[in-house]
């Protein structure tokens, strides 16, 4: 994905997720024209509306209109926050919107998996014939998401930033017996006092997060794909994945980050042209979420 100059008519995808706010918006073809992401701060349809206005790259495609958004633009939400994203045209869920996302990005013909692992939720989708089949959601606990892996940094004292650095300097395999983020915290620093290296555990917790999100559901297709900034800003999970998944293919999707915000700018743009139904419930067949 890449910026570029402004259209006439710009479709807009919010993915209003538990941390980021992330914005995409491109024309006709397609082609990424703006990208922006903010916090999600309260209240919130303020800092939506701040990230869409102005934040992250690229001019402002509107500088005295009302959002940044034209009267003749269309504009969906996904995410977490969604629901209270008001003046988007259309909503749909962040299954909807990584599949879209990922199909227009990769084009697969075959059936493959998304796995995307966010900040408060982890989602496993199989994807056949083009459309959406079964799908699994772990929103019971923080275990295999972006929260468990913050935490736990925050609880090592590390940032974020040098994780995947610190995990790949480890000498030796390790298993968290614990996937609850209160007692991961507690096991971790009973470790640490024992005289194990900082970076064989760092490891393990990128590991603990790969085996729960294979627990949830098998993955029986040939092709994974991965999306969703956790994924795109721990690069190490991947390798954890090609090591369990040595008979798959695996994908990063480009600009993961962005690939539910994208989905929602693809949907919007299906909005527009009165085309709706290619990309409703019974199209991709998607279950959509209340």
């Amino acid at each position: 994905m890449s910026a570029g100059t402004n259209h006439e008519h710009l479709y807009w995808g919010v993915d209003c997720g538990s941390t980021q706010i992330k914005v995409i918006a491109c024309d006709g073809d397609g082609k990424v024209v703006h990208k922006r992401i903010g916090r999600t701060l309260f209240p919130l349809l303020e800092h939506v509306r701040n990230t869409i206005s102005a934040g992250g790259s690229g001019p402002s495609p509107l500088t005295e209109d009302l959002l940044g958004v034209k009267e003749n633009h269309t504009l969906a939400a996904t995410g977490y926050g969604r629901n209270h994203i008001e003046f988007a045209s259309g909503k749909l869920t962040e299954i909807s919107a990584h599949f879209l996302g990922a199909q227009q990005l990769l084009q697969l013909d075959g059936p493959y998996t998304i796995v995307d692992i966010g900040g408060q939720d982890s989602k496993v989708i199989e994807v056949h014939d083009g459309r959406v089949g079964q799908f699994v959601i772990n929103r019971k606990c923080a275990a295999g998401t972006g929260a468990f892996i913050e935490e736990l940094a925050h609880r090592l004292e590390v940032p974020l930033s040098d994780l995947t650095r610190l995990a790949r300097l480890h000498d030796k395999d390790m298993t968290l017996n614990s996937y609850c983020t209160v007692f991961s915290g507690q096991e971790v620093i009973k470790i640490l006092m024992n005289g194990e290296r900082l970076e064989n555990l760092i490891h393990a917790l990128y590991a603990s997060v790969v085996q729960r999100i294979l627990e949830m559901t098998s993955i029986t297709t040939q092709n994974v794909v991965f999306s969703g900034g956790v994924m795109n800003f721990n690069p190490i999970l991947i390798d954890l994945f090609d090591e369990k998944l040595p008979d798959h293919t695996t994908f990063l999707v480009e600009d993961a980050q962005y690939c539910g915000a994208y989905g929602a700018a693809l949907f919007a743009r299906g909005l527009a042209e009165k085309q709706a139904e290619n990309f409703s419930q019974s199209e991709v067949n998607v279950r959509l979420a209340t």
